[in-house]
């Protein structure tokens, strides 16, 4: 019997009375749940245990959910209820954005794909937690559990070498508690028995748990090769999520975890598919942070040669909204924003490109008027000519999925893209003689507010320096 899943501090667990009933419930499948709602005599008969006996152990069972409920989960009143606390994130504009900062008493998720930035904020708030309360922090340490190797130790002297007045108030990596673990059944030990031993020791002191990454060991080891198993993973991460926030609002702490991201790549449909409202699919685009060109292009997106169908009328298909401004020659790829930098780059190359053809003209004036055409026609055949290219479509989606996305209060995108030079901006393509065409593009990072409790949706744009993350 699944009890040690449903009531783990069970006392009939221990009690060897009971061990051969337990056993029979386990060698014939019958569940907790079986063992609440069936009547006596069907337990009995299917257990093959006497009915005394599984009236005994009914009894007992059902007294210890009734005080689990009435004791551990009682209801509070919303004045009795203490309100989450809130730390800085070492920046006031994702501060701002935020509501405030990073707040106490639930999850954050940080997600993007790789070399995003995700474990520099995470480093950078493991220090801010301990600032004063004057200063923006909690005054408080820092457990930091990393799946995917030890913590990196340098960048953090880093940030404290350039932040030497924060050494003065005390903040230091002697404050942060840090365990690293190679598997599932590690990382399922540390969060569910070393995790809450420490809390308790600690008690009141330790403001901030990190998980660097949450779905970095599952992604692997759960498998889901049915739906008995798909079920089986949605059920470990709700109870994996729950526990976290039952120690987050019982220590008064932030749980702060970054994220893994998948593929959810557009697959093709045979027919017109109009989604509903209430499909997860649906919904999936804002849940996630995607752009609202991606969204409505994969509500309209069919097979078919979608890619070159008219769009039909938008006031039949329920899909458009009355703001859209798309006729019928419209097509489907029109939804997709345009990627405004590839057209400015574009434009610039061809300005210099031109003017150098002009130029060649001007210098081979005519004595023949017939060469001089046919020279012009050749360079200008030759000439660049500008094209409009779209943004790429979004497919990444955190990991985890809906069961685990439902406990989280705020989800954090980090993202990781590129952007005209400053000497494309400026006009000065003319001036470069080197031969590398990385030159015209920047790294731009930015972190999205897709949702939270706390804050409306917004976006800042950010850079790492040596003190860590700062917005620009």
């Amino acid at each position: 019997m699944d009890l040690y899943d449903e009531l783990p501090a069970s006392a009939l667990l221990c009690d060897p009375e009971f061990t051969a009933l337990f056993e029979a419930c386990q060698r014939y499948r019958i569940t907790t749940i079986d063992f609440l709602t069936l009547n006596v005599r069907e337990l009995a008969k299917i257990s093959q245990r006497s009915i005394n006996e599984v009236v005994k152990v009914k009894r007992l069972l059902l007294n210890e959910f009734d005080k689990q409920f009435v004791e551990k989960d009682k209801i509070q009143s919303v004045k009795e209820v203490e309100p989450p606390q809130v730390f800085t994130s070492g920046d006031m504009e994702i501060d701002s954005l935020l509501g405030g900062g990073i707040h106490t008493k639930s999850i954050t998720e940080i997600f993007g794909e790789s070399s995003t930035g995700k474990s520099q904020l995470l480093m950078q708030l493991c220090l801010n937690v301990q600032l004063p309360i004057a200063k923006g922090g909690l005054e408080g340490k820092c457990v930091y559990i990393t799946t995917e190797g030890d913590l990196p130790t340098p960048r953090l002297n880093g940030i404290l070498d350039s932040r030497p007045d924060w050494k003065s108030i005390g903040v230091s990596q002697a404050n942060i508690f840090t365990v690293s673990c190679f598997d599932l059944i590690s990382q399922e030990h540390i969060l569910n028995v070393q995790l809450p031993v420490l809390l308790e020791r600690n008690k009141g002191q330790i403001k901030l748990i990190i998980i660097d990454s949450i779905s970095h060991h599952m992604r692997v080891e759960l498998e889901t090769k049915s739906f008995s198993e798909s079920q089986d993973n949605r059920y470990y991460v709700d109870k994996m999520a729950e526990n976290l926030l039952q120690l987050a609002k019982k220590h008064s702490t932030a749980v702060v975890v970054a994220n893994q991201v998948g593929d959810k790549p557009l697959v093709d449909r045979p027919d017109d598919f109009v989604h509903h409202f209430m499909d997860y699919d649906y919904q999936l685009g804002w849940l996630v942070g995607w752009r609202d060109s991606t969204i409505m292009y994969r509500q309209y997106y069919t097979d078919d040669n979608s890619k070159n169908k008219s769009i039909r009328n938008h006031q039949q298909s329920q899909r458009l909204t009355q703001s859209t401004t798309l006729d019928s020659n419209s097509t489907v790829e029109d939804l997709l924003s345009d990627d405004e930098d590839y057209s400015l780059i574009e434009r610039e190359i061809n300005k210099v490109i031109n003017s150098q053809s002009t130029s060649q003209e001007n210098n081979d004036l005519p004595n023949n008027p017939t060469s001089t055409t046919k020279r012009s026609q050749t360079v200008n055949s030759n000439r660049f000519v500008p094209r409009k290219k779209k943004r790429r479509l979004d497919i990444r989606v955190p990991n985890l999925g809906l069961s685990w996305a439902n406990h989280v209060t705020t989800r954090l995108l980090l993202k990781k893209s590129y952007k005209a030079s400053p000497m494309i901006k400026r006009g000065e393509v003319k001036f470069y003689q080197g031969v590398d065409p990385a030159s015209f593009w920047q790294v731009k990072r930015t972190l999205q507010l897709v949702y939270s409790t706390f804050a409306k949706p917004g976006e800042v744009s950010f850079v790492i320096t040596k003190k860590g993350i700062e917005s620009t």
